[in-house]
């Protein structure tokens, strides 16, 4: 299997995490400036946010929303590697069959291959529907629904669309790259997959 096929399938893996626990620390790195545009505030569920106010709440919320949106972009963009940075080896990863993975290794690319129903792909475009539940200053739960367009290379330079449901869970933990750790992350069909 060729690296680019390899470092695809270990992309998707990352993809697939729903809900994420890691250790939280509120002395996270500084956030950077928003480079997409902000959440709509009707996304942004503060019900459970406690210990703060709305404002704070929302800026939490947009925060998470920034990054995630910066590794759906990466993933479009065929850069893995940055993609991947936020996700530990430990990572859980819970598929719509109730197969479990953890973190992004080659010993998962099999079952990332049947995920997404090729050994050759690349994502065309990657499109969310993301609300954003904050617990706390240091805790993120985005859910909804996410669309992967994938040109499937193996058959016959196909264009689909995988329609899926998910949950991602992010913690704030400083000694990540990008200040937050995916933690957790549940996958489930909308449309069922092309696959054996």
């Amino acid at each position: 299997m060729s690296n680019g096929i390899i470092r695809t399938l270990v992309g998707a893996g990352i993809l697939l995490a729903n809900i994420i626990l890691g250790t939280a620390d509120v002395h996270a790195k500084k956030s950077r400036p928003p480079i997409f545009p902000s959440i709509d505030p009707s996304r942004v569920d503060c019900t459970a946010f406690r210990k703060g106010n709305e404002e704070q709440c929302y800026r939490t919320a947009n925060e998470v929303y920034q990054l995630n949106l910066l590794i759906l972009s990466e993933f479009e963009a065929g850069d893995f590697a940055s993609a991947e940075q936020d996700a530990l080896s430990n990572t859980p990863q819970l598929l719509p069959d109730g197969t479990v993975i953890y973190g992004v290794g080659p010993e998962n690319l099999p079952v990332i291959a049947a995920f997404v129903g090729s050994n050759n792909f690349a994502f065309v475009s990657i499109d969310d529907e993301f609300q954003a539940r904050v617990l706390d200053k240091d805790t993120v739960v985005l859910f909804g629904n996410i669309s992967f367009t994938v040109m499937d290379y193996e058959h016959g330079s196909t264009v689909r669309v995988i329609h899926d449901a998910q949950t991602e869970m992010f913690r704030r933990n400083p000694q990540m790259p990008r200040g937050w750790e995916l933690v957790y992350e549940q996958i489930g069909y909308i449309t069922p997959l092309l696959g054996d």
